[in-house]
């Protein structure tokens, strides 16, 4: 049964995918095609030993040199504006001032809607601090008090003298009175507070806004003293949201509100201003560009091991290393050129300048000509380079001028040897309509 020709195409980004399982069942195929193995059937075990094993070494190397730039091809694609799924389409909502307001959360489809924010007040839980005392100095007297929220309380009782005997400190007094108070249920969350060796006991509301309060009581309050006074009262969050030349005022008794964008959460941090505002997420964006460096780095370093296999191998390590981007452009994206022409990555520069300017590092990474494209050409353009090229260089010699193809016809020859084959098919690309036939022949070969 002859096969006439098989097509596979789809996305970009399984472009190497497609081409790296050809690659892999075409080398399994030909380490146990009897054929092969009946065109050097003359030859000396030793011989026909020897090249085998210079055959499984070309077949070896091809398959790697196809998962290279195969892993290539696919962390470029990863920063390609047209991939809908890459890094560069992934939107985030950032704020333009961390210290007022943070936003996280992602869109699914692009908006380019900004949000000015202006932060009057944020929500506060009340605030209780006793006096302070002398942290080394002896109790002088016990505790019992009660901390209550409306909904529970706690009955707080600490005696100046230890298990042992000994007296305790005012210290430990309030670190007690503080481990009695987070064992409750009552919403209140107590602290000890230590300073210049003067230590105070300090409550907090677990919940913000008005309304949200506690109450404490009791008279000894020993080194508490003073922890019944109030010293933050709690309060609403008072905002305003501008957009389309808008201004709405808001009031919540939450830091976590929901501003314009569905999905997205906005935690008040202090009163200020600042912009909400779509874009990239440059976290993911440094990842994907920093997993395109290695993958740079891993092409470079095999093609200059395997330097002189073939002139094919010389060629394409010659156009990696060539035309990346210019010093300040690379510069810019946080990359530098090293001796060996391998790149280095610097994630925090990256950043840095990407906060500076967010739409020139995008025109560089991902724009037309940008270092995605660049990097994607280079390694497409060496998936196209024929396996005859590869390995003219290495054992594949050996295949071309044996006696056994000189005692048949070239188109024979053409027909039975492996490497002929193999380089018909790379030749025209795996996704050539002119590569049809190519493939089909192959097929004819290995069934």
């Amino acid at each position: 049964m002859a096969i006439n020709g098989i097509s596979s195409y789809g996305l970009n980004s399984i472009y190497g995918y497609q081409s790296s399982i050809n690659s892999l069942r075409l080398s399994q195929a030909l380490s146990r095609n009897p054929k092969l193995n009946q065109s050097y059937s003359s030859s000396s075990t030793s011989s026909l030993t020897s090249r085998k094993a210079a055959m499984n070494a070309d077949i070896s190397f091809v398959k790697d040199y196809s998962s290279k730039m195969s892993d290539l091809m696919n962390a470029a694609n990863e920063l390609k504006s047209s991939n809908k799924y890459g890094a560069m389409s992934d939107l985030a909502i950032t704020s333009t001032n961390n210290d007022i307001a943070t936003a996280s959360g992602k869109l699914l489809v692009k908006n380019d809607k900004e949000y000015k924010l202006d932060v009057t007040q944020v929500a506060q839980a009340q605030v209780n601090a006793s006096e302070g005392v002398k942290a080394s100095d002896y109790a002088k007297s016990a505790m019992n008090f009660t901390v209550g929220d409306g909904k529970n309380s706690v009955n707080v009782s600490v005696g100046t003298v230890k298990a042992n005997g000994g007296s305790k400190t005012n210290a430990q007094m309030l670190k007690e009175a503080a481990d009695q108070i987070n064992k409750s249920k009552v919403g209140v969350t107590a602290s000890v507070v230590e300073k210049d060796g003067v230590a105070s006991l300090q409550l907090e509301g677990k919940e913000t806004g008005e309304g949200k309060t506690f109450t404490v009581s009791g008279e000894q309050l020993g080194a508490a003293a003073g922890v019944e006074n109030v010293k933050t009262e709690s309060a609403n969050a008072k905002y305003s949201v501008t957009a389309d030349g808008r201004t709405t005022e808001y009031e919540t008794d939450t830091n976590k509100v929901s501003i314009g964008y569905y999905g997205v959460s906005v935690e008040l941090k202090k009163a200020g201003e600042t912009t909400l505002k779509a874009g990239v997420d440059s976290g993911n964006v440094a990842s994907a560009l920093g997993d395109l460096v290695d993958a740079y780095n891993s092409a470079v370093k095999f093609l200059n091991d395997n330097y002189d296999r073939g002139s094919g191998v010389s060629r394409q390590l010659r156009n990696m290393i060539s035309g990346i981007g210019s010093e300040q452009s690379l510069k810019q994206l946080g990359i530098t050129v090293n001796k060996d022409a391998t790149l280095s990555f610097s994630e925090s520069k990256f950043q840095a300048n990407m906060q500076k300017n967010p739409n020139l590092s995008k025109e560089l990474i991902s724009g037309m000509g940008g270092i995605a494209d660049r990097m994607f050409n280079k390694a497409n353009s060496a998936m196209n380079v024929s396996s005859s090229s590869l390995l003219n260089g290495s054992s594949q010699k050996s295949f071309s001028g044996t006696s056994a193809s000189s005692s048949s016809s070239s188109l024979e020859s053409m027909a039975t040897n492996p490497y002929s084959v193999m380089g018909m098919f790379s030749k025209g690309g795996a996704y050539n309509m002119s590569n049809y036939y190519a493939v089909g022949m192959m097929m004819n070969y290995l069934i």
